[in-house]
């Protein structure tokens, strides 16, 4: 390439004017500036870290509130199920009351009768020893 061609080819890629020039500039500090960002980013070691911790202390939270709402969910089901549970215990406790009230009684009047019927005869041998 000769040094004619050279300069043609630069006067052709550079901007004529300038307000061109102006916003070429522009467009490359904008450019320069995030790529010195960019490169701030990833040198910040302490930084980055400081981001992973927030972000999994962020994760960690959430995990716990859908744990905290499974487990509410959970001990209602449970408590209803232990509601149901009682109800039945209750009831047939209930029922066998009812079943069992007659034997009851009927061992009472045997017993009351039993009873008497001691009562009878240590009354008759008490009157027997005192007669003779």
């Amino acid at each position: 390439m000769t040094t004619s061609e050279q300069s043609s080819e630069v006067t052709e890629t550079q901007p004529q004017t300038i307000e061109e020039i102006e916003a070429e500039i522009e467009q490359t500090r904008e450019a320069l500036g995030a790529t010195v960002d960019e490169l701030s980013h990833r040198l910040d070691v302490k930084g980055r870290a400081h981001d992973k911790v927030a972000d999994v202390k962020t994760a960690a939270a959430e995990k716990a509130a859908d744990v905290k709402t499974a487990v509410q969910d959970k001990t209602a089901v449970v408590g209803s199920q232990i509601s149901d549970v009682g109800s039945t215990v209750k009831h047939t406790a209930a029922d066998m009351g009812e079943k069992v009230k007659p034997i009851a009684q009927r061992r009472e009047v045997k017993a009351a009768a039993g009873g008497a019927v001691l009562l009878g005869i240590g009354a008759a041998v008490i009157s027997r020893r005192r007669g003779k």
